[in-house]
């Protein structure tokens, strides 16, 4: 029963509670059954002590602990529904921490306490409304970190500190957890690990302690770190008494147990690995805290602080004096959840770590063995993948001024490592480095844009002087407006020296000048946006290119430097000197702060020295140790560049720091001046510290503690130095008064662990005042990431630039290296990831305008398939079949050279090369015929209308015919009677189901890489690519011509294939044919005039595509006609024996070239080809139909002035072929072609009437009396004579008569013509008569084969009379006259001679001479005619007149003409 007094202390007790309250009954069964738990413990003698202390007769006497518990049992069981939240926890708490605490039980008794604890606390008894729960909570962790207990054995003991550790997790992780202070959270937690620390617990307990231990220490962790998350985004439902400053007391902790782990020195291999251990547990536990804090991290700025400094330079110990793949791996996490959470402000520090760490061991240093370093590269790989991080660190390390060259470094260290050494070599680290290659790449062409900004020229300079030292020491971005103005400005070289970038062929690259006038419009009015800041960086790159040059003129020779750093603009001139007054005389330096005094000058100097990297630390130290004023205002502005107000730079600190950043001198005034300026400046920025009483006390400190290192960590110092010597050596030099003690044994103590020493880039021993000093650039804009979102694509091009050469090289390496017979799962992948990386640089390259990457990988990648014109044993399809390797380079190859071709220079000599060999192999598909089509119109068939032979047939029938020796060259005619074989290799029937399977995997293959879409599909090319393209179809041709025993006739079929590839690519490209003809032109120059040399196919194809070709440009391209007809002018070039061999072909391509572009042909060289091919192949019988045809169409449809007088002889000498030859018997005999007479002699007609007409246009129009007009009239009316006189010599009796009414129609028509009486006399004198003089001796000798010959010599006759009647006039004007009238009674006399027995000439020619008498009987026919010579003309004209005719007088003659 209870009291008054328990009823006092349970007062809800006293209060009946509601039936059926189940949940407060629950409660306090619980709490009866965790009483009776453990009095059952404290009972039990077994577990009470290993010897019992007590006797049996003490047995009934209750223990001391025994009466709480019993009272508390006793107490609670009335109250069976009490309402628990009112009650204070400690009420029925306290008996179990009494035992938990007291030392003089059990293990198994404390375990009891502590597993009734762990229920108690995770049950509803203690709530957030519990009355006084968070006294009671953090009672509880208090408590449990104080429990102790006697040893029963090893395996009792660790279940009860695993049940202690279980308190402390649930304590922290309950619901009322979140009232535990800072102080009781940290307790949990260090409770907890120290429970389960391997250095410091029994080594009789087992592994399972320490695993729990380490597992309960990670639960606690996320529930902390997430309470804090919570509160910072708002969250929380209930503010936790705890947070911040327990977070970083847990933090300071971690960072501690990694140090101490540092400081022990060295260890044997046990306790090695228990250190090793140790610290990898610490680095998991950050990792978890900065994974479950999460981006919310920068929202506390002493965490940031913590992991800025402490927890980055304990990780760089431990990952240098403990470089397990374990904690490398740690350590590189850590690194990617501080770039993910914050890495906008934590630039700098991960420059140090992968600079100065993490590179430096994936390059094999700092490490032991090869899983290390490969450890190392993963870590890389992983920041790799983390989207933007690539662009981030180009932009924030690689663009800055004063910072490493990180992203460039990175891979040219990952390319380096990605390079097999040997052969087959190929392991982890090779594929690591491809992976992170590929991350890299893909990052590149993710953020790719279609234009692309073109960086600033090589040469582009500033304008003027500009103060980039100010902002950089100050912190402050750097926003070069003076260079990005001059970049703008037009006509400025904006492109890797190239000019202007809008001239660049596919609008693929804009130049600074449109990026500039876009973010002007964009930010009107505004401050720098992050674009403008992305641009600036851009420019901030160049200026660091040449920064470097500076830097290495003046580690050399500092005066030197000064003046390149003056030349480029970069430092200015001081007032007064020579290169001051220089410039001003040639203005080139006319900035506002171009020249300075030496005050400025000195600042400008002093702060160049402290930010710009790379500087020799020797020289600099020397400089500022110089005694000159100059020199003294440079340390001066040195020193104040260092900031000392910041709490966490204390003395010794801030000494480190200022000494890291150079090198002292020797001399000890030096030394003096420089730690004087430090002890005024440290004095300056801590007056507040109260700390100092003068900058002379900092002064005298500073030095004193630089000879307290050199007595401590010198090895010839044998007496060193104590801590009360050093307070000794400082009394009274703080202006008489004493440092503190505290104040003086920090000091002394940082000196004797740490000495002080030169931070140099190349060690892996990063110091702690170095992150101390890069938390500092942190807080300032300098120190923030500029995020590379806005703007990616402003650096693309620069960035692929300076790793494409190494990247390519160490993945070609990799293809190159990956043994096809050794191909396992891995080397796949590997070979997959090089080919993807290739394809994706190539890519690249393609949008950024760069064709040598797309012609490195082709050249490198065609080495592998084209291995197989060495395989022997095997078919090369079979073979090819089998070679997963070789099969998959050659589909990367397709894809490159299909998708990217516009990238392809040199390296389309390879690709055609492959084409060529698979050819030759007899492995390209039929559907690869399709490049040979032309234009779609069949090609060069020279079947037409029949199908094409297949490819491996027209291989065959080469190879068989180069065995057949010179023989081959024989007759096109003879060789295209061949019959085409089938395709039917060697062994075919030999071959097993696997080899057939193979030799369908590569006929498969090569349909899908569709080679063919490169001819086809060359109209998309650009310019160039194509020009190259066309240069390798031409050299895989081979040379022509050959050389004597260099591969026989069997080449040739590979210079027709080329020959066709080249038509089908010039034809698809007609409107860039310009750029293309020279070297095609060339090509065909070669095989026409060595086509004795040649075979007779290619030269067929030769001019088959050479006629097509000017077919279908000439209409189009007139801009290049001449070109093209100097073309058509190499066909003649071709050997009579060759072309009469092809006439079929000549003759057809003729005529369709003559249809189809004979109006824009405008060069008489080209018809006079023209016709001499007629000439030559009008011996063939099946070509002189066409040969006619041919001319019945121009003289139809195209005769021109131009080509009149050479095509009018081509058709008289087709009318002489036509006529049939009788005159011997035998094979002398000549049947001709009596079917197209008519036609030619129309064809001879109708010139004349073209002429005629021609005339009548020309006569009308101001063109008439042009001289060149009437010259080509005169020679074309005597060209159409001179033809007539010749066709008349002909023994065909049609063909004369037609002539010669021809020719009388001729004479009659030069007066139409208008035609010169000089012309009618020449042709009077040259040809008609001559012609007539010859016909008339024929008359005499009654020769049969010109039959009927007096009717030509009359009607010859009757065009003289009709000339001398026309012309009557003009002819007795000239005074050649005398001559040609006694030609023409020479003529008449010799005909009326020879005719004296033919009745027709002996009617026709009197009356023919009267008719001419009665006309020049009014003119010269006079008494007193006399030729020039004194010839009487009109006496040997009455004597011929006599002769021919006695009747014929000149009385006779006057009454004729009076009637």
């Amino acid at each position: 029963m209870t009291t008054t007094g328990d009823h006092q202390r349970f007062p809800s007790l006293a209060r009946s509670s509601r039936p059926g309250s189940t949940i407060q009954q629950r409660l306090t069964l619980l709490l009866n059954h965790e009483i009776a738990a453990v009095e059952t413990a404290m009972r039990s003698p077994s577990k009470w002590a290993v010897v019992p202390r007590y006797y049996e007769e003490d047995r009934n006497e209750p223990g001391k602990y025994d009466d709480a518990f019993r009272s508390l049992r006793a107490e609670i069981q009335p109250s069976k529904h009490a309402d628990w939240a009112k009650v204070d926890p400690m009420v029925y708490l306290s008996p179990f921490l009494t035992l938990i605490k007291a030392s003089d039980v059990s293990g198994p008794v404390t375990g009891a306490a502590a597993v009734a604890l762990q229920r108690i606390i995770i049950s509803e008894l203690m709530t957030l409304g519990t009355h006084n729960v968070g006294a009671a909570i953090n009672r509880i962790v208090e408590d449990a970190t104080l429990s102790k207990f006697e040893s029963t054995n090893n395996a009792q003991d660790e279940i009860v500190l695993l049940n202690i550790v279980q308190v402390l997790g649930m304590a922290v992780e309950c619901e009322v957890g979140v009232l535990l202070t800072d102080v009781q959270v940290f307790k949990a937690f260090q409770g907890a690990f120290m429970l389960g620390d391997p250095v410091t617990k029994p080594k009789e307990y087992g592994d399972i302690m320490a695993y729990y231990s380490r597992q309960t220490c990670g639960q606690m962790l996320r529930t902390v770190f997430g309470r804090l998350r919570n509160q910072a985004n708002g969250k929380a439902d209930a503010a936790p008494a705890h947070g911040i400053n327990g977070a970083v007391e847990i933090m300071d902790f971690l960072i501690d147990l990694i140090k101490k782990d540092q400081a022990g020195g060295k260890a044997d291999a046990g306790q090695d690995q228990v250190m090793e251990d140790q610290i990898m547990f610490t680095l998991d536990m950050v990792h978890t805290a900065l994974l479950t804090l999460g981006p919310e991290l920068i929202h506390f700025e002493v965490l940031v602080a913590q992991v800025h400094v402490g927890l980055l330079h304990a990780m760089c110990q431990a990952v240098v004096s403990h470089a397990s793949v374990s904690i490398i791996n740690a350590f590189s996490q850590i690194m990617l959840c501080i770039y993910s959470f914050i890495g906008t402000i934590s630039v700098c520090q991960l420059e140090v770590l992968l600079e100065r760490v993490l590179l430096k061991m994936a390059d094999g240093k700092g490490v032991v063995t090869v899983e290390q370093q490969e450890a190392a590269l993963e870590g890389i790989l992983d920041l790799c993948r983390q989207p933007g991080f690539v662009h981030d660190v180009f932009v924030n390390c690689d663009c800055r001024l004063e910072r490493a060259n990180l992203f460039q470094d990175m891979c040219t260290l990952i390319s380096k490592t990605a390079y097999p050494l040997t052969k087959g070599s190929t392991g982890p680290s090779h594929f690591i480095c491809q992976e992170a290659l590929l991350a890299i790449l893909t990052a590149i062409a993710t953020e790719n844009k279609p234009n692309a900004f073109m960086a600033p020229s090589p040469e582009l300079e500033l304008p003027c002087f500009a103060d980039v030292w100010t902002p950089l020491v100050q912190g402050d971005l750097l926003y070069l407006r003076e260079l990005m103005d001059a970049a703008e400005e037009p006509g400025s070289s904006n492109g890797d020296g190239s000019g202007d970038a809008s001239s660049s062929s596919g609008g693929g690259v804009e130049c600074a000048a449109a990026h500039a006038e876009a973010d002007r419009r964009s930010t009107a009015g505004a401050g720098p946006s992050d674009f403008q800041r992305l641009r600036s960086a851009v420019y901030e790159k160049h200026m660091k290119r040449k920064l470097s040059v500076a830097v290495e003129h003046f580690n050399k020779d500092p005066k030197k430097g000064l003046q390149f750093l003056q030349a480029t603009r970069l430092m200015p001139l001081l007032e007064g000197s020579p290169a001051a007054k220089a410039a001003r005389e040639a203005g080139t330096h006319t900035g506002p702060s171009d020249i300075m005094h030496e005050d400025a000058l000195a600042a400008c100097l002093g702060r160049f020295l402290r930010v710009c990297p790379g500087l020799d630390k020797g020289a600099i130290g020397e400089l500022l140790g110089e005694p000159a004023d100059f020199y003294m205002k440079i340390l001066e502005e040195y020193t104040r560049s260092f900031d000392f107000r910041d709490a966490a730079v204390t003395f010794d600190a801030g000494i480190r720091l200022f000494l890291e950043s150079f090198r002292l001198p020797g001399e000890a005034q030096k030394i003096d001046r420089i730690i004087n300026a430090f002890g005024r400046h440290y004095y300056a920025e801590n007056q507040a510290a109260n700390i100092f009483k003068s900058s002379d006390a900092a002064y005298v400190l500073a030095y004193s503690v630089i000879m307290l290192n050199t007595d401590q960590h010198n090895k010839q110092v044998k007496n060193k130095m104590t801590v009360d010597g050093f307070r000794r050596n400082l009394r009274g030099v703080n202006d008489r008064e004493n440092f503190p003690d505290e104040f003086l044994n920090d000091i002394f103590y940082s000196i004797v662990n740490e000495p002080l020493k030169l931070e140099t880039a190349s060690s892996m021993d990063v110091s702690e005042q170095v992150f101390l000093g890069l938390h500092q650039t942190s807080r300032t804009l300098r120190g923030q990431m500029v995020h590379s979102d806005p703007g990616r694509h402003l650096f693309d091009t620069t960035m692929f630039r300076l790793m494409w050469g190494p990247a390519v090289h160490a993945m070609c390496s990799i293809v190159d290296n990956v043994v096809s017979e050794r191909l396992t799962p891995a080397l796949w992948t590997m070979l997959e990831g090089a080919l993807a990386g290739l394809t994706t640089a190539t890519h690249i390259a393609s949008m950024h305008q760069l064709e040598d990457v797309a012609d490195s990988v082709v050249v490198n990648l065609s080495k592998v398939p084209a291995q197989l014109a060495n395989v022997s044993g095997v078919r090369p399809d079979v073979a090819f079949g089998r070679d997963a390797k070789m099969r998959e380079v050659t589909r990367a190859l397709a894809a490159i050279a299909n998708k990217h071709g516009d990238c392809l220079q040199a390296g389309w000599t390879n690709v055609v090369d492959l084409i060529v060999t698979f050819y030759r192999l007899q492995m390209l598909p039929e559907a690869f015929a399709r490049a040979l089509d032309g234009d779609g119109e069949g090609g060069l068939n020279m079947k037409p209308g029949e199908p094409a032979p297949s490819l491996k047939a027209r291989r065959m029938l080469a190879k068989s015919q180069s065995n057949g020796g010179p023989s081959i060259y024989r007759s096109i005619t003879y060789m295209l009677a061949l019959p085409t074989p089938e395709p039917d290799f060697s062994g075919e029937r030999s071959l097993t189901e696997g080899d057939r399977a193979d030799a369908g995997v590569t006929e498969e293959l090569l349909s899908r890489c569709c080679f063919e879409d490169i001819f086809t599909d060359s109209k998309f090319l650009k310019q160039d690519s194509l020009v190259h393209l066309v240069k390798a179809i031409i050299w895989a041709s081979g040379p022509i011509p050959r050389q004597p025993g260099a591969g026989g006739a069997a080449n040739w079929d590979v210079a027709e294939l080329c020959l066709e590839l080249l038509f089908t690519v010039l034809l698809r490209n007609r409107d860039r044919i310009s750029s293309l003809w020279p070297r095609t032109y060339e090509h065909f120059h070669a095989i026409f005039s060595n086509s004795r040399d040649v075979a007779p196919s290619l030269v067929q194809k030769a001019i088959m595509a050479m006629l097509r070709l000017c077919q279908r440009l000439l209409p189009y391209k007139t801009d290049i006609s001449e070109p093209l007809m100097k073309g058509i002018q190499l066909v003649s070039l071709v050997d009579e024996q060759v072309a009469s061999d092809m006439a079929q072909t000549i003759a057809a391509e003729v005529l369709n070239l003559l249809k189809g572009a004979a109006p824009y042909i405008q060069h008489q060289p080209v018809w006079v080809s023209i016709c001499g091919l007629l000439k030559i192949i009008q011996y063939d019988p099946a070509s002189f139909p066409v040969c006619v045809e041919t001319m019945a169409w121009v003289v139809k449809e195209s005769l021109t002035p131009m080509n009149f007088t050479i095509v009018l002889p081509t058709v008289v000498d087709l009318l002489e072929r036509a006529v049939p030859d009788m005159r011997t018997k035998g094979q002398g005999q000549r049947p001709g072609y009596p079917q197209h007479i008519p036609d030619l002699l129309g064809l001879l007609l109708s010139s004349e009437e073209w002429l005629e007409l021609w005339w009548l246009g020309v006569s009308r129009s101001p063109q008439a009396g042009e001289p060149q007009t009437e010259s080509f009239k005169h020679d074309a009316w005597y060209q159409v004579v001179s033809m007539l006189c010749r066709v008349i010599k002909n023994q065909n009796l049609e063909v004369r008569s037609t002539a010669v009414g021809y020719l009388q129609r001729s004479v009659v028509a030069a007066e139409k013509l208008c035609i010169g009486v000089e012309q009618v006399e020449q042709a009077l004198m040259q040809l008609v008569l001559p012609m007539t003089n010859d016909l008339s001796t024929h008359v005499s000798g009654g020769a049969r084969e010109f039959a009927q010959c007096e009717v030509t010599v009359r009607e010859l006759v009757r065009a003289v009379v009709k000339g001398v009647l026309l012309y009557s006039e003009p002819l007795q004007q000239l005074p050649t006259f005398g001559g040609v009238w006694r030609a023409i009674l020479e003529c008449l006399s010799t005909a009326m001679t020879s005719g004296s027995k033919s009745e027709l000439l002996t009617e026709a020619i009197p009356e023919a001479l009267k008719n001419m008498l009665l006309v020049l009987q009014a003119g010269n026919l006079k008494p007193g005619w006399v030729d020039n010579d004194g010839t009487d003309l009109h006496a040997l004209t009455w004597a011929v007149a006599k002769k021919i005719s006695p009747n014929l007088t000149p009385q006779q003659l006057g009454s004729s003409s009076s009637v």
